[in-house]
């Protein structure tokens, strides 16, 4: 329902779940879809701002801000708590370096919500310190991930690798769009998803065309290149011609078959 752009059904079909998964007791699902939650309560906020709905799934936004982090804090706390147990029986693990990855993950989306929201959180002060913490801690955890992953044997699908880098761009392009500077660095990550997009092409029945064939997941990576650009020159009055001249190649370059990689 979520990529249907059903939101409502989305939030109860996720929220139903989440009773489901509180019975049984199963940690794992309920941190999960916590997090999913917690990134649904954020696209609900965004469509609300955007066609200045009042209420949606009988919410006003700032329920849903409270919601959304409520989730997120759930998804954390929940997180935190298998990393801790699985240090506890395996040690610094390839297994350990995949639920860092998750965690930070979460931590990210997190700070999204909480940095897109600021504005209408009851503390936006509070609301955007931590925010920040929480990109801090998500470049930390990601950071040492890549440190540690080639010694523990942790490398990571290269089909992930792509899907969590497309992640971070479009969280930062959307912190950049609510006035914050790019202090992650968007460049690199656009660097390493072109390699990962690179790797993939060079085995057709890769996974990560499973579901989009090879010139949907370049049009992907293009259209995020091109907001850069575009952002950019909104930002950069100096350099608006400049930048939006890069946007208009990729964008001419989206109607061509997409071989350029």
């Amino acid at each position: 329902w979520f990529f249907k752009g059903k939101l409502s059904k989305a939030y109860m079909t996720l929220r139903d779940a989440l009773a489901l998964f509180t019975k049984l007791e199963n940690k794992k699902a309920i941190g999960i879809t916590n997090n999913n939650l917690g990134n649904v309560a954020l696209t609900m906020y965004r469509a609300m701002k955007r066609t200045s709905t009042p209420t949606l799934c009988g919410m006003s936004i700032r329920r849903v801000i409270l919601k959304g982090s409520a989730y997120f804090k759930s998804a954390i706390e929940t997180g935190e708590e298998a990393l801790k147990r699985i240090n506890d029986e395996e040690g610094f693990s390839e297994n350990y370096l995949i639920f860092m990855q998750q965690l930070s993950n979460r931590y990210f989306n997190r700070a999204v919500f909480l940095l897109t929201v600021r504005d209408d959180h009851a503390d936006p002060e509070e609301a955007e310190n931590q925010g920040m913490m929480d990109l801090n801690t998500c470049k930390d955890m990601d950071q040492e991930v890549v440190d540690n992953g080639d010694r523990e044997g942790f490398k990571g699908d290269k089909d992930v690798h792509f899907e969590l880098l497309m992640g971070r761009i479009k969280g930062i392009l959307l912190l950049m769009e609510k006035g914050y500077d790019d202090d992650w660095g968007i460049e690199e990550l656009f660097d390493g998803a072109k390699t990962a997009l690179v790797h993939a092409l060079t085995f057709p029945t890769h996974n990560l065309f499973r579901q989009v064939e090879p010139a949907g997941q370049m049009q992907r990576l293009d259209s995020a290149l091109i907001e850069y650009y575009l952002q950019l020159a909104w930002k950069n009055k100096s350099y608006k011609d400049e930048y939006t001249r890069k946007a208009a190649r990729i964008a001419v370059r989206m109607m061509f078959e997409d071989e350029y990689v």
